[in-house]
């Protein structure tokens, strides 16, 4: 079972006050990669005897690890920050319910969910950690000056880019997935019934869906964003034969000193794939001549 199921879970049998304690734990995880006992308690504001049986709760529903060396104190796992997301989406009556897996990822996992009006939706639950901390920041620009970060904070900053690109380009009319709602590490966006394109054998005209492809490319760049990180298992193709274009976590402004070699390595890793699987003639320049003017 994920995170995001044993969240969704446990959040119905828990009280406010196990949420307030589990509040304090993240806010004290800004200043601390353990947090003390007596952090928990200041931030809280809650007695004693009240807090330790909080915790004990929360230990006991695997929503927070327990430390005893150097001191006692506490961490969030992930189990706890989905469910401090789920319990947000919910108050905010964006998320009536969890559903189904759609995708588990390097960086991410993906479910269905139902909005209170029975809207299906996609919520990502970003998971930084999964690769290593050096790695993430050297992919990850927004990271690059923080000594201290936990996953969970790093899978925060990573939703509110990727939600903030997603919002940039369904306004500027590149087939993204429609931005509903963000709130922590967790992404609500409009569920696309659609196929991956790693997994699509053959293709009829693909010169049709490379030229789609690069034309959302050239919408992006025209309001300035590079996807940095596209590739076939990023693009799907719906039963419309739409092509739509997602993970935009690591996206770049036009204006990053590196954007142009970045766009050029995008769109290299498109032209080249098309050619290889489908046969296509269109060059690398061809293409990046297509993108920038």
């Amino acid at each position: 079972m994920s995170s995001a199921e044993k969240a969704a879970q446990a959040l119905p049998a828990l009280e406010n006050y196990d949420l307030r304690v589990l509040q304090a734990i993240e806010l004290g995880m800004i200043q601390h990669q353990i947090v003390p006992h007596d952090e928990v308690l200041r931030y809280s504001g809650l007695n004693i005897n009240e807090i330790d049986h909080r915790l004990d709760n929360l230990y006991q529903n695997e929503l927070i690890y327990r430390e005893r060396d150097p001191y006692l104190g506490y961490l969030m796992n992930y189990n706890g920050y989905d469910l401090l997301a789920l319990n947000a989406l919910v108050k905010a009556d964006i998320l009536e319910y969890l559903g189904p897996s759609i995708g588990i990822g390097k960086e991410a996992d993906v479910f269905e969910g139902v909005t209170p009006d029975n809207k299906t939706v996609a919520v990502k639950f970003h998971r930084l950690g999964r690769t290593s901390f050096r790695d993430t920041k050297r992919k990850r620009e927004y990271l690059s000056d923080r000594r201290h970060t936990s996953w969970q904070y790093q899978s925060r900053l990573a939703a509110e880019t990727e939600y903030k690109a997603l919002q940039l380009m369904y306004e500027a009319g590149v087939n993204v997935p429609e931005p509903i709602y963000q709130n922590r590490h967790a992404i609500v966006m409009q569920y696309i019934e659609a196929v991956q394109l790693s997994e699509i054998i053959e293709l009829m005209e693909p010169e049709i869906f490379l030229d789609d492809i690069l034309t959302n490319m050239k919408k992006a760049y025209k309001v300035g964003v590079v996807h940095s990180d596209l590739s076939e298992y990023n693009i799907l193709i719906d039963s419309d034969t739409h092509v739509w274009i997602i993970d935009w976590p690591q996206y770049i402004p036009k204006d990053h000193y590196n954007a142009e070699e970045i766009l050029k390595r995008d769109i290299g890793n498109i032209t080249y794939y098309f050619k290889r699987k489908f046969g296509t003639e269109m060059t690398r320049t061809e293409a990046i001549d297509f993108v920038k003017n």
